[in-house]
């Protein structure tokens, strides 16, 4: 088992009595585990584990008395030279390569990978219930297979920008309905016929005769109640929670899936919200529609993750002064604001674009596949303009503040140089890419330590 290299140096530290590992005479991993630099030339043991004798070392440079090696090897002190004295420059280059890690770029292509997953997380039913989830499409493809027939009715609706996410909608809800009539552990939710031995067939019956019908609003009624009967927690999990309840002295009652569904009301007023909706076709209609839905709450979400991961930033700007822990909050907020409105901005186009692409792949592959293209586009574009938003607003408020006061801290004690030189020799470890003059300045600091 090979141990990270923090737990090495801890363990270090502990053997050669608070040497931190930097001892020369003792090996560590930051000399390439060799007794002292006087036995090099006659040492075949070099650093990363490779026998070879350093007079044969290609790498030999007897200018600067040093081995260097490529892929990321530390530099190594060559016999009689003595310990390489470190200066603030070296701890300035840590310091720099440091706070750029704090604040990583992402590339698009990463960015919209991320978005996809996102997506996948959101119907974590294929990840819980993947042989009910595959197993059911076919049903599903049946009864839509009229979207694939031109001039049918089915086909119109799906292809007509105002009518297609009501489609889709309709489409991914019936996936639900079949699963929800599969057998399953029912820890949150039974199975639908477990809980009214009809349900499943009447929901089905409904949404039949709504498609067969070409009336948007039939089949987003149907859609609806389908909502109703498959959110429904009825599993064995959500019943021990509500008897729990009743034992309390909670009596408050849910209305049951039978009750809810002849709330004509409710489910009306549900379903001109879901047309209202749905029926974005412009760009402009779906910004303003994203902004109030899936668009916005992705924006907060991603607002607040700026303010999480410039929290240490924050703090350190604080214990220098107020003024400087204002202007950290400053550059936070500036972030997080672009973050929101790049994620909501990215979720607005992906939305419309997938609603275009997925309607003409609904029509020409299979609607399954152009609803799974609806699903995920939003989240793919919500992240891809969240991604270009923040390299720009971090070229815009500069370097942040309090990762700068970080940093100086840092170099002021020796558990911080310690930090400091881990980082980058983790990285190397760990196959990275690090510029060789880190190497360098981590070698050079990690030798004035244990002079």
């Amino acid at each position: 088992m090979t141990l990270p290299i923090s737990s090495l140096a801890n363990m270090e530290y502990m053997l050669y009595g608070g040497g931190l590992g930097f001892n020369p005479n003792c090996p560590s991993y930051l000399n390439g585990y060799r007794a002292n630099s006087a036995g090099l030339y006659s040492n075949p043991y070099m650093y990363n584990g490779m026998y070879q004798n350093a007079w044969n070392n290609p790498y030999y440079n007897n200018s600067q008395s040093v081995f260097s090696k490529p892929n990321n090897t530390v530099n190594t002190e060559v016999a009689g030279q003595g310990a390489v004295n470190t200066n603030n420059k070296d701890l300035d280059t840590l310091c720099d390569y440091y706070r750029k890690s704090l604040a990583p770029s992402e590339s698009l292509t990463g960015a919209a990978i991320g978005g996809a997953a996102f997506g996948l997380v959101n119907n974590t039913r294929f990840i819980a219930h993947p042989i009910n989830s595959f197993s059911t499409i076919g049903k599903v493809e049946k009864m839509f297979a009229d979207v694939k027939n031109k001039g049918s009715k089915m086909y119109e609706l799906w292809r007509n920008p105002e009518t297609h996410k009501i489609m889709t909608d309709a489409y991914a809800r019936m996936h639900k309905l079949e699963g929800g009539a599969k057998s399953r552990l029912g820890l949150f939710k039974l199975r639908l016929d477990k809980v009214d031995k009809d349900l499943y067939n009447n929901l089905k019956s409904e949404m039949e005769s709504a498609l067969k019908s070409g009336d948007k609003e039939r089949i987003a009624t149907a859609t609806e109640k389908i909502r109703i009967a498959t959110n429904a927690k009825t599993g064995y999990i959500p019943q021990g929670w509500r008897k729990a309840k009743e034992v309390l002295g909670f009596k408050s009652k849910a209305p049951s899936i039978a009750e809810k569904l002849v709330d004509k009301n409710a489910i009306k007023s549900a379903v001109q919200t879901n047309l209202a909706e749905k029926s974005a076709s412009t760009l402009s209609q779906q910004f303003k529609h994203s902004l109030k839905g899936q668009g916005g709450m992705g924006g907060v979400l991603m607002f607040g993750m700026e303010y999480l991961f410039d929290w240490q930033n924050i703090q350190a700007a604080f214990s220098k002064d107020k003024e400087t822990g204002w202007k950290q909050v400053g550059q936070t907020t500036a972030k997080g604001l672009g973050a929101l409105a790049g994620w909501a901005a990215g979720e607005a186009v992906g939305a419309w674009a997938g609603a275009k692409i997925g309607a003409m792949a609904g029509t020409a592959i299979a609607p399954g596949i152009g609803t799974a293209i609806g699903a995920v586009a939003g989240l793919i574009g919500g992240s891809i303009g969240c991604a270009l938003m923040g390299k720009f607003t971090k070229k815009l408020v500069g370097e942040d503040v309090g990762a700068k006061v970080l940093t100086e801290n840092m170099k002021k004690t020796p558990e911080g140089q310690v930090q400091l030189i881990q980082m980058a020799l983790a990285k190397a470890q760990a196959g990275e890419e690090v510029p060789q003059n880190v190497l360098n300045a981590a070698q050079n600091a990690a030798q004035r330590l244990s002079a």
